[in-house]
């Protein structure tokens, strides 16, 4: 026999309560229809061949398969397309807003021209990591690149402009093919220290070092070029083999007084060995035997060999240059006549000689067209 509890009692109680409203539920559904679920039957004017319903027997509204709405006028679009950005006239369409785009028309058209962007929303352009501008076109240079001095063609990049270089574009480019040089500007080449020469290519060599005979490499130098030699290179090399002589330049072998030679070897002793052999006042100079042994160096009046000849008054005077061809007054000064007396004295005979030596002083402006005329001048004067 069953033992009748409380426990069972109440749940047999809630299993009846439950029934019954499940009963009053389907009761109520077959039963009682909106007033606007009827109105689209109630009004036969509402029902045409354009209609996507049918009427129930309760005169229920019922939409045909892809419609929907209160009078089932609205189509059902494709599944999945974007109820914002998509729409449809007929049922399982999806037509696109302006500004969106695909199958579900949720993709968004950005603005014509971005290059570097993409959208939210229709015609927008955000621009990409590492991109600016209203078309996303500008690339981001690297952080630290200078503002004018450098660009760039991509993200990061830092390239620089023309006269500028480093990482960062900030400092100057020298003038191309300075070598020793450096720049406060673009295209610049202020020489360093030692240096000169429009790239800078030019040591500057010790200070007394010769323009002509030295040269150097690095600043401060003083190398010689051949032939010379000396701290400022301001000495040249003699002859090789040269002895009793100098130079002034390179191989020369010019011999000191009293030596002669090639080489200037060889003692020049002649004059000393043989006296008298220059007349009338003349100096005796030796010199090697293959040029003879000796030359005279005459005084004014005498010339030869042993100056042994007197000259002639008219070799004392000689008669100017005169262009026949021409008849032009010449400006012609001399000085007052001067009589000059040579002595030579020796132990068996005295001579004097006089040499009369005529000069004026008195300037004569004449036209000299022949020689004749100006001889005649001078003997008037005198």
């Amino acid at each position: 026999m069953v033992q009748i509890t409380m426990d069972l009692i109440n749940k047999i109680l809630l299993l009846l309560f439950l029934i019954s409203i499940i009963d009053i539920t389907e009761c109520s559904r077959s039963k009682y229809v909106p007033k606007w679920k009827k109105q689209a039957c109630e009004i036969p004017a509402l029902q045409n061949e354009h209609s996507h319903y049918t009427c129930g027997d309760n005169g229920e509204v019922k939409c045909l398969p892809g419609w929907t709405g209160d009078v089932c006028d609205v189509p059902i679009c494709k599944k999945g397309c974007d109820p914002l950005q998509g729409y449809c006239k007929r049922p399982g369409e999806c037509r696109c807003k302006l500004g969106f785009y695909g199958e579900f028309c949720n993709k968004c058209i950005a603005l014509p021209g971005c290059q570097h962007g993409y959208c939210n929303n229709s015609f927008e352009c955000i621009c990409e990591e590492g991109w600016d501008g209203l078309f996303c076109s500008e690339p981001i240079c690297r952080l630290d690149c200078h503002a004018t001095r450098g660009y760039c063609d991509w993200p990061g990049e830092c390239s620089c402009r023309l006269g500028w270089s480093g990482e960062t574009c900030k400092d100057c480019q020298v003038l191309p093919g300075c070598l020793h040089g450096s720049c406060t500007k673009p295209l610049e080449c202020k020489c360093d220290k030692g240096y000169t020469g429009i790239l800078c290519q030019t040591p500057i060599c010790a200070e007394k070092c010769h323009k002509e005979h030295g040269y150097c490499s690095k600043p401060g130098e003083c190398r010689c070029r051949v032939g010379w030699w000396g701290d400022n290179c301001e000495k040249c090399y003699p002859y090789p083999g040269c002895k009793h002589g100098t130079c002034k330049k390179p191989w020369e072998c010019n011999c000191e007084e009293g030596w002669g030679g090639m080489l200037c070897d060889q003692e020049l002793t002649y004059c000393e060995n043989n006296e008298g052999l220059c007349e009338n006042g003349g100096t005796c100079i030796s010199l090697p035997e293959e040029d003879g042994n000796y030359k005279c160096l005459c005084s004014q009046n005498f010339y030869g060999v042993n100056c042994e000849q007197e000259k002639k008054p008219d070799e004392m005077f000689p008669m100017p240059m005169v262009n026949k061809t021409e008849n032009k007054p010449v400006l012609v000064t001399s000085k007052k006549p001067v009589v000059k007396t040579t002595t030579t004295t020796t132990t068996t005979t005295t001579t004097a000689t006089q040499t009369n030596k005529v000069t004026t002083e008195k300037p004569i402006l004449q036209s000299l067209s022949t020689t004749t005329e100006y001889k005649n001048e001078v003997n008037n004067e005198t």
